[in-house]
């Protein structure tokens, strides 16, 4: 036994706690690193996920199995903590943490600062608008407009994470305000391509194309309940986002029939939307927190993936390309986290993840049904479906193609000191 049973039981709840709470983008990790920290101090343990919930089992050598439950809303709020966890549970799984020195560990990452100030998410939900902009409309006009309702929406993501209150409603206060100013400020309704295309990269922070993969995902590993909850909640959060833009549409008096979008040319130059994947990248290390030092592999990743389906849309088309893409992020993150010297596996995908996800299309379809294009509705809405679906089973496939780690790079077992 390398420790008391009861601090032991007490040890493994509280991390099952710290990887559930960081779980929005899946929570396929979270029994395998309970299960390797508990063999690293002799005990079985085990962990049955419910969506906000998780049950650990813990079953001693020469005692009693112990069964509790904790608690935790699965966020995406401080990516540094989660790549500062990685740290962590190598430093346990190869013995080089007593249960004591880990328990303090993980009270101190727990209790750790964010690498910079809060107000700078501000900053990062505008560039993460503008930086993903190009990618919705390559022209001036929509870079321009993303970069206003960009700083309107990231003042209001500032004040939810402050106000608990205030985030519960975010979804639909959200489209509301970056609607209201959209209409009611950049003459949206009569916009070149429609209204909708105006205010989706300014959305893109809360359009949950990122649940909706993690949901299938989960589905598709056998993960039937975090998988059924997760869908569900990335349902209700599209449907959230596309009424607020409604009652925006209604309030300034444009009217739900504005809801359309059109064809427009593109007038940027092609480097610059190859280029606009570095603010976007910015963005999204601010709004969600990561350590500075990641933020050339996240880059990295995100060019590996755009160009991957770049490249593999223009031979086949967007489903196929959309898979094949899946398949080289998950891969090319499954073989650079077999380094103990990389972040974690939702560090370095997040970006690329963010990048491919069809969140978007979905709120186009919904948004469009109502403003009366019910043909371009449901196409968004089956595209939104066969892409989604199609970027899921090629993160899986890439996945299982690296799940085995070769030999010679596996650590050999060990446990944690019995010191404590």
């Amino acid at each position: 036994m390398s420790g008391d049973p009861a601090e032991i039981d007490a040890f493994l709840r509280r991390l099952t706690r710290f990887f559930l709470r960081n779980s929005a983008e899946g929570a396929f990790d979270v029994r395998d690193v309970v299960r390797r920290v508990g063999a690293s101090f002799g005990v079985r343990a085990d962990v049955l996920l419910i969506a906000e919930a998780a049950v650990v089992t813990v079953a001693h050598p020469a005692g009693p199995e112990t069964v509790a439950t904790v608690r935790a809303v699965p966020q995406l709020a401080r990516l540094d903590r989660v790549a500062q966890s990685k740290t962590l549970v190598t430093a346990i799984t190869s013995g080089r943490l007593t249960l004591a020195e880990a328990d303090r560990a993980l009270t101190t990452l727990e209790r750790s600062r964010p690498p910079f100030p809060d107000w700078l998410k501000m900053i990062g939900v505008a560039l993460f608008a503008v930086g993903f902009a190009p990618s919705v409309q390559a022209t001036w006009r929509e870079v321009g407009s993303s970069a206003l309702l960009g700083l309107v929406m990231g003042l209001l993501f500032l004040l939810a994470g402050r106000f608990r209150r205030m985030d519960l409603v975010l979804p639909i206060i959200g489209p509301i305000a970056v609607g209201v100013v959209a209409f009611g400020l950049l003459d949206a309704a009569n916009a070149p391509g429609g209204p909708v295309l105006v205010m989706i990269p300014a959305l893109f922070v809360l359009i949950p194309g990122d649940y909706l993969c993690a949901a299938a995902a989960e589905l598709a590993v056998g993960q039937f309940t975090p998988g059924a909850v997760r869908l569900a909640q990335a349902v209700f959060i599209l449907v959230e986002l596309a009424v607020g833009l409604i009652i925006a549409a209604e309030i300034t008096q444009a009217g739900a029939a504005s809801l359309n979008e059109r064809t427009v040319p593109d007038s940027l130059p092609f480097w610059i939307v190859v280029a606009s994947w570095i603010p976007f990248t910015i963005g999204l290390v601010l709004t969600f927190t990561a350590r500075p030092r990641d933020f050339l592999w996240m880059l990295l990743l995100v060019y590996l993936a755009w160009g991957a389906q770049l490249v593999a849309t223009a031979l086949t088309d967007h489903i196929a390309g959309t898979f094949v893409a899946g398949v080289v992020l998950s891969a090319a993150v499954g073989l650079l986290e077999w380094s103990d010297n990389t972040p974690p596996r939702i560090v370095l995908i997040l970006g690329g993840f963010f990048a491919l996800t069809v969140g978007a299309v979905a709120l186009r379809g919904l948004t469009t049904l109502e403003g009366g294009q019910t043909g371009e509705a449901l196409s968004d809405l089956v595209a939104a479906v066969m892409q989604a679906t199609a970027l899921t089973l090629g993160l899986v496939v890439g996945t299982i193609a690296t799940l085995v780690k070769p030999g010679r790079m596996r650590p050999a077992p060990a446990r944690a000191p019995t010191a404590s």
